[in-house]
Formats: C-alpha cells, sequence, structure tokens
C-alpha cells in the first residue's frame, strides 16, 4: 500500500508542479484589483474624496475633472458588500479622506451576489485585495478555478485603469452602431431587474451600515445614481424604483440623482446605461462643481 501511494503521489507531482506554474504565471498578470489595491497602499493618506461602486463608477467617474484628490475604487459588478470592504478595509490609510462618493442605482442594488453571477470576481477580491470572505484554499483562492476568466485575462480583454482608477475604455470610436437598440436596452433592464428580493434587503443593511459608518468617521456621503438613457430608464419597473428611493433615504445621507438629468443626450452613451469617456468627463465636471 505504501509503495502503491508513493507511486501515485510521483506520478500526480508534475500535473501538480504544472498546474502551480500555470496559477503563478497567471497571477502575475496585471489586473484592475491589484492595480488599484498597490495604488491605495501607497496612496490612501492622500485621498480627500473617494470614489465606490460598480461599472457606473469605473466607467463614468473621472477624478482627473475633480480639484481635489480624489480616486475611483469602483470595479465592474462591485457590490455594497464589497463597496463596504474597501471603504473600511483602507480605513487605517486615511488622513485627509472627507468625501465618499457611492454608487447606488438600478444596476448593482437588485443584482444577484457575485457567487451566482461572476465568481472568479469574487477570486480576485481574494487574492488582490486581501478579502477573507472566502478561505485561500477554496475554489476562490485559485485562478485557475474559471478558466474563461483565466482566458480573458490572458487575452488583455480588459483595459487597465489610468493613474486615478478610472477606466478610459467606453470611446465613441468602439461603441457599437446599435448601442441604442431595442434589443440592447432590454438586455440591460433585465440584468438590472430584481430577482431575489432578500438580497435587495441585505443590500438595504449593507447601505445603511456604510452610511452609520461614515456619519461616525465624520465622512461625507453622497449617494450617486447615474445617468442613464430614457430608453433605459423607461423599463425599469416602478415598484423597483420606489424601493431604491426608500433605500437610499433610509440612511440620511445625501442622494443626488442623475438618472433624467437632461444635460445627458443618447450621444453621452456608451450603451444604454453607461457614459463614453467624454459624458464620463461631463458628468465628473458637473460633480466636482459641489466640492
Amino acid at each position: 500500500m505504501k509503495k502503491f501511494l508513493v507511486k501515485t503521489l510521483l506520478f500526480l507531482l508534475p500535473v501538480v508542479l504544472l498546474l502551480a506554474a500555470m496559477e503563478l504565471y497567471v497571477r502575475r498578470q496585471p489586473n484592475t484589483y491589484r492595480q488599484k489595491d498597490e495604488w491605495m497602499t501607497a496612496h490612501a493618506q492622500d485621498v480627500e474624496i473617494l470614489m465606490l461602486g460598480n461599472s457606473h463608477g469605473f466607467y463614468g467617474l473621472r477624478p482627473d475633472c475633480f480639484q481635489r484628490k480624489a480616486y475611483n475604487l469602483c470595479q465592474v459588478s462591485q457590490s455594497l458588500e464589497y463597496d463596504e470592504y474597501l471603504l473600511l478595509h483602507y480605513a487605517p490609510l486615511y488622513k485627509r479622506l472627507t468625501d465618499v462618493l457611492l454608487i447606488v442605482d438600478h444596476s448593482g442594488f437588485f443584482d444577484l451576489p457575485l457567487e451566482q453571477t461572476e465568481r472568479f470576481r469574487c477570486t480576485y477580491y481574494r487574492l488582490y485585495m486581501d478579502c477573507p470572505k472566502h478561505p485561500l484554499w477554496s475554489r476562490y483562492g485559485f485562478e485557475l478555478s474559471d478558466m474563461s476568466a483565466v482566458k480573458e485575462k490572458l487575452a488583455k480583454e480588459t483595459t487597465l485603469c489610468d493613474s486615478t482608477g478610472w477606466n478610459p475604455a467606453y470611446t465613441v470610436d468602439r461603441r457599437d452602431a446599435d448601442y441604442l437598440s431595442d434589443d440592447n436596452v432590454a438586455t440591460a433592464a433585465e440584468r438590472h431587474r430584481c430577482k431575489d428580493w432578500d438580497v435587495a434587503a441585505e443590500n438595504r443593511r449593507t447601505l445603511q451600515r456604510i452610511a452609520r459608518w461614515c456619519r461616525d468617521h465624520h465622512l461625507c456621503l453622497l449617494l450617486l445614481q447615474a445617468p442613464v438613457t430614457q430608453a433605459y430608464r423607461q423599463r425599469i419597473a416602478p415598484h423597483q424604483q420606489e424601493y431604491l428611493r426608500k433605500s437610499v433615504e433610509s440612511t440620511g445621507a445625501a442622494v443626488a440623482d442623475y438618472t433624467a438629468d437632461p444635460r445627458f443626450t443618447d450621444n453621452d452613451f456608451f450603451d444604454p446605461d453607461h457614459l463614453t469617456d467624454a459624458g464620463a468627463a461631463k458628468w465628473s465636471r458637473i460633480l466636482a462643481t459641489r466640492f
């Protein structure tokens, strides 16, 4: 029996070493999670305005349009759970922070947990932002556990952020000709339709904790609802809009709703609910006047 085990281990050793080498290689490839963690670790003490949220902030909030030192800590599909984690994770480093901008709109408030939709992102938070939600020795501790994400990463299909944390990928020249087609609008609206009201209730509680933490630490919290196209806005169910309204009001924090701002036209958008780089500059300049 002992000899059999030794032979089995010797047989498996090359496979284990190959997988370990592949995992190490993939981890060494840059991504925005590592990029933002390294920046915050080195510079969080200088940040005065911290931006949190999902892709509406990732592509839509440009810190370079603000006169005060701002940083974009948003990520695609970033949930309120991870917004809360990041806000507190870097808290020991804050020296000059006075304002927190947080995206809270239909694009993320009603989404299912990342474990059910984009599991690889949980892995990125675990590996590159030290989030302890999942053990390292689990499926969330290895990039190779999601080969589709590995393939995308190795193909370098994801644009890295600039030095302010903003992602400049959504340019007009990359926009699809039918970016506001009925199918695209319907798909975007369906993606953000509430599928589990228990998740929405938990997001409300998380949002309230974030607001309470900001108050306790004398930080001004501004809850943002990003500009969206009229076609997308008309697809949002009224009862969902009402739930979101009551949720943000329950925090006692300031709210800035730009979803129907007439200053934005269809030409400002990359798709039904994301701004182009030029649209992001417009929105960010408008926001900067508040600071």
